[in-house]
């Protein structure tokens, strides 16, 4: 190890900091604790381990940002996905029809908005239209 390495080493553990049994996964140095972070004085980045059963995993933690920032990318791509699944659940076009008729009987009940009605039903046709031709 280089005398700079063991210098930063001893100067944690003169901070109060303990070395761990772990190493870091960059530069194998041994890590340490330190306010409750686990580091590497080496690389002067922030690790963490993860112990699952009898296996334990030593990740640097900006990698470990890095892999849920992914995650959380592709997420965001497949949830379009799944609000199409739920419109499909959803009767989306029924419930259109239904409001459709609801402004049906407005037209036949109310002549002095009829122009302002048959706008709306003409919108509610069209996002039906859609709605077929997106084949939701």
């Amino acid at each position: 190890m280089e005398d700079k390495k063991i210098s930063d080493a001893v100067e944690l553990l003169l901070k109060g900091a303990k070395m761990l049994a772990y190493h870091c996964p960059e530069c194998s140095m041994p890590l340490f604790l330190h306010d409750g972070k686990v580091i590497c004085p080496s690389c002067k980045k922030e690790v963490e381990i993860v112990e699952s059963g009898r296996e334990v995993v030593v990740r640097l933690k900006e990698d470990l940002e890095r892999e849920e920032a992914e995650k959380k990318k592709v997420t965001e791509v497949e949830r379009p996905r799944e609000e199409i699944e739920i419109a499909k659940r959803w009767d989306l076009e029924g419930e259109l029809k239904d409001v459709l008729r609801i402004y049906i009987r407005r037209l036949a009940n109310d002549y002095d908005s009829a122009e302002q009605t048959i706008r709306i039903i003409n919108g509610i046709l069209e996002i039906i239209e859609n709605i077929r031709r997106l084949n939701i």
